[in-house]
């Protein structure tokens, strides 16, 4: 048996090849139970608290030893009794070493099961990922991105908050599903940006490929070409645009803030993002008022408003992280 089968194995990363392969072993030699047994109790110390009924722990020995004498009487012989201190200290995963093949099925006979990671990216901050699968993801600040560590064998789903650029790997056997509260997305093999903040309107920008694009109530779905964008709300439903700058759209991922056409609520809530400060605008048609404009990466939000103020349609005024932006007066 090579040790890396047993790290994967201690680790709950075998398939049901492998796990055939580790009950084979076991039943072969008693000794192998036995150093298994020792590994899994070393490997299971640190989950003692999640299994400490005992109630819990004679069952699952008395069902594996249904299981394995399966020609004896159900009623475990006393030296066997004496296991059961040492298996409760060890929080009974030792059960897990000649269980493991029943368990994976018992647990996920449709579906794979896996640990999910939750990634949270602050105000001010963006990260980039690669997943198992090779599909690489940019976060965008206030982001929350949820993926497991391998996806299952029917597709690979993932879910975000916020905003994210994805270059999935193509897989047509395999979609690959992103979940958001008001869109979900699904591809196999694709550049796209997903924004989806919950204070804006969802927008979808296809740079390569193709998606498929389903309100969660599937009410609208729409697949989209390159070059296009879709815009939702529920209030109005789906609107799409045609000859998008997909560049503009995922500029964020080098550090370049783009707004065309966009609403100044709009990029206020971007700047709040990007400098982790807040920004008040006094006036409700000065939120709907709209700028075009672009900045390289190292810009200051101090040089992003002199920029708006040129305009002379506003004027600002900063103090330490609170910004106050109101309606341009001449002086």
């Amino acid at each position: 048996m090579s040790k890396a089968l047993l790290i994967r194995y201690l680790n709950r990363k075998c398939n049901p090849v492998e796990l055939k392969e580790i009950e084979r072993w076991i039943t072969t030699d008693g000794t192998h139970a036995d150093r298994l047994f020792e590994m899994e109790r070393l490997w299971a110390l640190k989950d003692e608290q999640r299994f400490s009924d005992p109630r819990k722990v004679d069952e699952e020995f008395e069902r594996l030893w249904a299981r394995l004498h399966p020609s004896k009487a159900p009623d475990m012989k006393p030296a066997r009794r004496a296991w059961l201190p040492l298996l409760k200290y060890a929080a009974a995963v030792v059960f897990v070493a000649l269980l493991a093949v029943d368990l994976y099925y018992r647990v996920s006979d449709d579906t794979d099961v896996y640990a999910e990671n939750t990634i949270e990216v602050p105000n001010g901050q963006r990260i980039m990922l690669t997943l198992s699968d090779g599909t690489k993801v940019w976060l965008n600040a206030q982001t929350t991105f949820t993926y497991p560590t391998h996806f299952s064998r029917k597709n690979r789903v993932v879910r975000l908050k916020g905003e994210g650029f994805f270059e999935v790997a193509t897989n047509a056997a395999k979609p690959f599903i992103v979940e958001s509260p008001l869109l979900n997305v699904k591809v196999k093999g694709t550049k796209f940006d997903l924004k989806t903040y919950c204070s804006e309107n969802v927008s979808v920008t296809l740079a390569e490929g193709e998606v498929e694009v389903a309100s969660t109530d599937n009410k609208y779905v729409l697949t989209l070409k390159p070059n296009q964008q879709v815009i939702y709300s529920e209030a109005l439903g789906m609107e799409l645009h045609e000859n998008v700058d997909t560049n503009l759209a995922k500029s964020w991922i080098i550090g370049e803030l783009s707004f065309y056409d966009q609403p100044l609520k709009h990029i206020a809530a971007s700047l709040e993002r990007r400098f982790d400060v807040h920004i008040c605008i006094s006036d409700k048609a000065l939120e709907a008022d709209k700028f075009t404009c672009r900045f390289k990466e190292d810009v200051t939000v101090e040089q992003i408003l002199t920029n708006l103020k040129k305009t002379k349609r506003l004027n600002y005024t900063i103090r330490g992280k609170q910004i106050a932006i109101v309606p341009y007066t001449r002086r």
